[in-house]
């Protein structure tokens, strides 16, 4: 069975870049920059892993953890962030206290072999 994975992030860029890595490992991989599109795609797809940035132009990422734990989420989350590493450190905290399957905190930038070997060990 393929892996889906859902990214959130407001550069396109970045989410070229993560689809290209991903897909090379066989992910069914969806890109989002936006909440209302991240959180319908999310409840079409049930992804198994999310790579979700904190900082977007008309949300955050805590907001997103919260939506997320409301829709009973059991993907593997990856908070996938170049903003400060306390700031990451908290909203991973407060995704574990949501009982929300937090995985790792991925400071950008990533390098793709970086990422190929979190993402192979999903």
């Amino acid at each position: 069975m393929t892996k889906k994975l859902l990214l959130i992030d407001d550069d396109p860029g970045i989410g070229h870049f993560v689809r290209k890595v991903a897909e090379d490992l066989g992910y069914e991989v969806h890109t989002q920059t936006e909440a209302a599109g991240f959180l319908r795609c999310f409840d079409q797809h049930r992804p198994d892993v999310i790579m979700l940035d904190l900082t977007m132009p008309e949300t955050d990422g805590v907001e997103l953890l919260q939506a997320l734990a409301q829709r009973q989420c059991r993907s593997g989350i990856f908070i996938f962030s170049g903003y400060d590493a306390r700031i990451c450190q908290m909203a991973f905290q407060i995704g574990q206290i949501a009982n929300l399957d937090m995985r790792e905190i991925i400071p950008k930038p990533v390098r793709a072999a970086k990422l190929r070997n979190i993402l192979s060990a999903v």
